[in-house]
């Protein structure tokens, strides 16, 4: 009996040896997980174009069988996190309190008229509010609602109104 209870116990020593020699990190659990959110990602292009969150890039699905490169014009992607810009402190229309994120929770402040907080990769502060688009205006009339679409167009406005550009768009609008 005794040499069967020190085999036994052999293995059950063994067993459990092997289970921690083989356990996965906590470095392990965590590098799997991004790489399950890197293939995750969520669904983006396709036919309808459909777009990614702010701080995303639309990339090629490599689970699937359509290639852009070979001829899939409306292949489906995923949305990749896009590397942040680097923080210059400098950003246009961003007045910085802090550029350590990790002191941005813990710290109370407020903003003047006409700014409004905001918090990302680079620290925390105070940016330009940016006015909402009204596109029933009447006394404008767009020609399109695209920014960077508007800087390649050329229009005539009819008398009494001139041209305008913005954040909005372009078109015409009443001249006061």
């Amino acid at each position: 009996m005794p040499i069967r209870l020190m085999w036994c116990s052999v293995l059950v020593v063994g067993a459990a040896l092997c289970g921690l020699s083989c356990a996965p990190t906590a470095d392990a659990g965590q590098e799997a997980g991004l790489q399950e959110e890197e293939v995750r990602g969520d669904f983006c292009g396709g036919i309808a174009g459909i777009p990614c969150a702010k701080g995303y890039a639309c990339v090629d699905d490599p689970r699937d069988n359509c290639d852009p490169d070979q001829g899939g014009a409306d292949c489906g992607g995923i949305c990749r996190r896009q590397n942040p810009a680097a923080c210059t402190g400098q950003e246009p229309g961003l007045r910085y309190v802090s550029r350590d994120p990790a002191q941005c929770v813990a710290i109370r402040f407020t903003c003047k008229e006409g700014f409004l907080p905001f918090f990302n990769e680079c620290g925390c502060g105070c940016q330009k509010e940016q006015k909402a688009c009204d596109y029933n205006d009447p006394n404008r009339s767009y020609v399109s609602r695209d920014p960077d679409a508007c800087a390649a167009i050329t229009f005539i406005c009819e008398g009494g109104t001139q041209g305008f550009f913005d954040e909005c768009g372009c078109g015409c609008e009443v001249v006061r």
